[in-house]
């Protein structure tokens, strides 16, 4: 799961660093800016603003997808749900709770993202 997603995060990447136009590149070099300046400054940052809400969505697919984990005999979230529910026959009420705890993880992470988006790039934005 860690390669697969991290071959994604490198894709995004990539792509986000190719979405800065070569003439902002260029435009950076005639300020004077050395070529680490211009990638930190007028690559990375922008980049960064760009893939961000991607990488954040493929951070939270792979927790949601961990319960992939559980059928190579990791305790997770839904094996944990699977042997109680073996336990006590109470299947809905279990899975309804896991549902639910899966769904508050997806939206504190979100809401964790989005905050830490708008601390990190709220004061670019402002100078705009």
């Amino acid at each position: 799961m860690v390669v697969n997603v991290g071959a994604y995060a490198t894709e995004i990447i990539r792509a986000g660093i190719e979405s800065i136009q070569k003439g902002q590149i260029e435009a950076g070099l005639a300020l004077g800016l050395k070529p680490l300046q211009v990638f930190r400054y007028v690559v990375i940052k922008p980049a960064l603003r760009t893939v961000y809400p991607a990488l954040t969505s493929q951070f939270i697919l792979l927790m949601l997808s961990s319960s992939v984990v559980s059928a190579i005999s990791a305790d997770e979230l839904t094996s944990v749900a699977n042997n109680i529910q073996s336990q006590t026959f109470r299947s809905f009420e279990i899975y309804i709770v896991v549902t639910a705890v899966y769904l508050c993880l997806a939206l504190m992470f979100s809401a964790l993202f989005a905050g830490i988006y708008r601390l990190a790039f709220a004061y670019d934005t402002d100078r705009r």
